[in-house]
């Protein structure tokens, strides 16, 4: 299923550094592309649907943004013969985002 359709913002590239918390852990990643509602972030084990995350993004020039997520749906494998910019990842949706949050994220998302 082509996630693109079912997206409610426009997304932007972007190389942001990102730390994920959730229950066992947590990883450092990059987001490949980012929106108002939430994130593609490239890691070789992506979480499961409907997992919970705290992120902390790294927007450049800017203190860190910690922000509450869930996994929205996840691709672990890539087709390289379709599209090389298709990394193994996760969609992340942003949760409960503050005034202060949003206005941060203005700097980086559509």
């Amino acid at each position: 299923m082509d996630n693109d359709d079912k997206r409610k913002f426009e997304r932007l590239p972007s190389d942001i550094k990102s730390e994920v918390h959730f229950d066992d852990g947590m990883t450092y990643s990059k987001s490949v592309d980012i929106s108002k509602g939430g994130l593609f972030i490239s890691t070789p084990e992506p979480l499961h649907v409907g997992s919970e995350v705290s992120l902390s993004l790294q927007i450049p020039g800017e203190e860190s943004v910690d922000i509450k997520g869930v996994v929205k749906w996840v691709r672990e494998s890539v087709d390289i013969t379709r599209d090389e910019s298709d990394k193994i990842g996760m969609g992340i949706e942003f949760v409960n985002l503050s005034q202060k949050e949003q206005e941060r994220l203005k700097k980086v998302s559509k």
